[in-house]
């Protein structure tokens, strides 16, 4: 008689007919990832990186500071990879905009909506440049993710910038880089110094029907300066 245990070729089948899950361990390793993440993001915004405390961000978090410099390895790795991944965020949904080169006033005034809403809605994303720019950008300057991100939207803008010109739309000479600053402009100082402006203009510059027409106004100005005649 031969003892040897046979397959069932039914129970074998349907083995492999299920889905094998993530290992558990690799799964809290996503997980406490992204608490220390989203902690660190909220206190880099609000302290920077000098100002900002590791037991604050374990804390929040819920884990211990070994895990933090596993994945980060220090305080420095962990602000940079906060700080780059708020910049792919960006990017990211700049890419998603339905942008057409044949239409370029369109193309930037919908950029122009874009980056208002956008800081609009990250305040902690306002709140890490706020503090990257009173380090005097020491730490985006060591990122060249930061800078390599940026190439499609500076592309996008010279090609819209072209296509205005060569459609008669737009004046010529016009610098994508400075155009680009004033859209990040009129979307962030009345953010960043909304309070006290407010005060100092006896204007609530925080309610909806001001932030609205603060937008109209942006639109406005920067159609004018695109379709403007250059001053002879």
């Amino acid at each position: 008689m031969d003892r040897r245990r046979s397959k069932d070729p039914v129970t074998d089948k349907q083995a492999d007919l299920v889905p094998a899950e993530p290992a558990p361990r690799r799964r809290n390793a996503e997980r406490t990832r992204k608490a220390i993440m989203t902690a660190a993001l909220r206190e880099f915004a609000q302290a920077g990186f000098a100002g900002a405390r590791i037991e604050k961000i374990v804390k929040a978090a819920k884990c211990n500071i070994r895990m933090l410099y596993h994945y980060f390895g220090d305080k420095k790795g962990l602000y940079l990879a906060v700080l780059e991944t708020a910049y792919e965020d960006l990017r990211a949904r700049e890419a998603e905009l339905d942008i057409d080169v044949e239409k370029p006033l369109e193309g930037l005034l919908a950029l122009q909506r874009f980056t208002f809403d956008y800081f609009e809605k990250n305040p902690k994303f306002e709140g890490l440049l706020r503090n990257e720019n009173l380090a005097h950008g020491k730490f985006v300057a060591q990122s060249r993710k930061v800078t390599e991100t940026a190439f499609p939207l500076r592309r996008t803008i010279e090609a819209l910038l072209a296509s205005g010109v060569d459609k008669g739309l737009f004046r010529p000479g016009l610098d994508p880089v400075q155009i680009y600053v004033t859209i990040a402009a009129l979307s962030r100082f009345h953010l960043a110094a909304g309070y006290s402006l407010s005060v100092t203009l006896d204007t609530d510059m925080t309610t909806p029907e001001w932030r609205s027409a603060r937008l109209d106004h942006a639109l406005a100005v920067l159609e004018g300066y695109l379709t403007a005649t250059i001053p002879r």
